[in-house]
């Protein structure tokens, strides 16, 4: 298995990428200590010195219970102080699957030390990158802004102009209709006029089969292949690679031979009957609108088995802000279009050349003048203006 060296970074000072197996920091001196966690840069070469090789394979190193300094462990005395080796903690071998370990993040005085870097030079791309991304973000922003303002609604004074109703009757009338059906689906009481045979449904019915072929995909077993998985911590300053062996499948063809069913389809006759059946159905609906106060339903004169079937009905007020721009507003009922006095000015809030909320009718300021009110029109769906 490949032998690669570690790095640590020194908490003291910052510096990165000290050499795994050496115990004081290149940048400041300070004991590398037990705390300090190993990493394995990406761009570690494989170890071949054979010296170096025999140090990662003596196992990993003990920690002194007294003065806290690393040593090999080949030592049976501190390097440090020249206590014994006996009970001293050993550092933990780890295995990394996948990705290995990474840097620790930067100590305190490194992340000082990257503050206080100078900023980048006027004209930089750093800093052509930077504004551009505070212009086009502010002017995001900006945008965004515009619409959520212009699509709020706004507050306007309305002065109502008018009133405009309409109201409709719809009619309907019994009358004999022809209807058909199947024969246990006819509903009773029902003047039955004629029958017929006709195709309800298919049943599918085997024949037989047809011999046919298709290419079948097995997977099949092909052997091994080593695979790294991973790296080791060995403890001491150096990994080591960890592999292990995967099975290999291939995907082999083979073509198979196999039945499969013929169908015919065969029709199913029932009995359609025809019959005849009293139904009220709609004949006619009679409308009245005008533009005034004056609502009234129109007039019903009823034919033969004829009878009202529903009622509609519709009132809309009609309003002018200081600009002229107008609007309609739907009255939810008849006493609510009513109370809105003509020439009365409102208080409302609009939206997309809608009214989107408006004061009750008791509030309001008084009429200056009374326009004058328009005169019923007996047109279906329509207003006229007297």
């Amino acid at each position: 298995m490949a032998i690669r060296e570690g790095a640590w970074d020194c908490p003291a000072c910052g510096r990165k990428r000290n050499r795994g197996p050496e115990k004081f920091c290149g940048g400041c001196g300070r004991p590398r200590g037990p705390e300090v966690k190993f990493y394995l840069p990406e761009d570690s070469p494989e170890v071949t010195d054979a010296a170096a090789l025999a140090r990662a394979a003596a196992g990993p190193d003990w920690s002194c219970p007294y003065c806290d300094a690393d040593n090999p462990a080949t030592h049976t005395f501190c390097s440090g102080c020249g206590a014994p080796r006996d009970g001293a903690a050993v550092r933990e071998v780890v295995e990394h699957r996948g990705a290995g370990p990474v840097a620790p993040p930067p100590s305190l005085q490194a992340q000082a030390l990257a503050q206080a870097a100078p900023p980048a030079a006027k004209g930089s791309v750093g800093s052509w990158l930077k504004k551009g991304c505070g212009i086009g973000c502010l002017g995001l922003l900006v945008l965004t802004s515009l619409i959520v303002f212009l699509g709020r609604p706004q507050d306007a004074d309305l002065t109502v102009t008018g009133h405009r109703w309409e109201r409709a009757v719809e009619l309907e009338a019994q009358k004999r209709v022809t209807e058909q059906a199947w024969q246990d689906k006819v509903p009773a009481g029902v003047l039955i006029v004629g029958s017929r045979r006709e195709i309800h449904h298919y049943d599918k019915v085997q024949t037989g089969t047809e011999r046919k072929t298709r290419t079948v995909t097995d997977s099949e077993y092909a052997g091994t292949e080593r695979v790294q998985v991973g790296t080791r911590d060995l403890g001491n300053g150096y990994f080591e690679d960890v592999y292990e062996d995967r099975p290999i499948y291939r995907d082999v063809s083979r073509e198979e031979t196999y039945d499969e069913p013929v169908y015919r389809e065969d029709p199913v006759y029932r009995q359609r009957i025809l019959y005849e059946v009293d139904r009220w159905v709609p004949v006619r609906t009679e409308r009245v609108a005008g533009e005034n106060l004056a609502s009234a339903w129109p007039p019903l004169t009823l034919a033969g088995t004829e009878r009202e079937k529903q009622r509609t009905e519709k009132y809309q007020v009609l309003f002018k802000d200081e600009d002229g721009k107008t609007y309609v507003y739907e009255a939810p009922t008849e006493a609510a279009w009513r109370a809105f006095e003509p020439g009365r000015v409102y208080k409302a809030k609009v939206s997309g050349g809608k009214i989107v909320e408006i004061e009750g009718p008791g509030g309001g300021s008084r009429p200056k003048s009374l326009p004058p009110q328009g005169r019923v029109s007996r047109r279906a769906g329509r207003f006229s203006t007297a």
